[in-house]
């Protein structure tokens, strides 16, 4: 799972940052692509489930009740944001 987790940002690591490039390259000659903003949204959502289980793992072993409150008010956060965008 963890291999696959490293593997999976990786991924959405490498997503962001073509999707960055691309949409750089192509302001620069007055072109907007859909297709770059969707790469990018793809590469983003992987990050924020990445780091979402990952800190999954870290409030599981936590005791006090806040640690998962924080954790899903902040999840809840993220994912409204990502689609109300």
């Amino acid at each position: 799972m963890k291999r696959f987790m490293n593997m999976l940002a990786f991924i959405g690591l490498c997503l962001v940052a073509f999707a960055l490039l691309l949409a750089k390259l192509l302001g620069v000659f007055g072109v907007s692509a859909s297709a770059v903003n969707a790469i990018q949204l793809v590469g983003e959502c992987i990050a924020y489930i990445v780091t979402m289980v990952y800190a999954f793992y870290f409030v599981k072993n936590k005791r006090n009740v806040w640690w998962w409150v924080a954790y899903c008010v902040s999840a809840v956060v993220v994912v409204l944001l990502v689609i109300l965008r």
